[in-house]
């Protein structure tokens, strides 16, 4: 039988799927780096966000900070 690549495993990892700031779980919130427990009900707390810039705008995250979430947040808009 010839060799095929069927597309997974290898040395390439999948990205993973941001986290919707407008809608993601606390717990979710969490999980991202350098954001505590009490940032995360802050987050929570100040939705709804137009763009994840805003976590700095706002006061919520420090421009350090937020470039460790930057590629690992979204904000879809706010379900109707």
């Amino acid at each position: 039988m010839p060799w095929s690549h069927d597309g997974g495993g290898g040395a390439r990892e999948k990205k993973p799927e941001p986290i919707d700031l407008n809608r993601a779980p606390l717990s979710k919130i969490e999980t991202l780096p350098g954001v505590t427990p009490s940032m995360a009900k802050k987050i929570v707390e100040g939705r709804p966000y137009d763009d994840p810039i805003d976590l700095v705008r706002r006061g919520l995250l420090t421009r350090q900070d937020f470039m460790r979430v930057d590629d690992l947040v979204t904000v879809e808009p706010p379900a109707k």
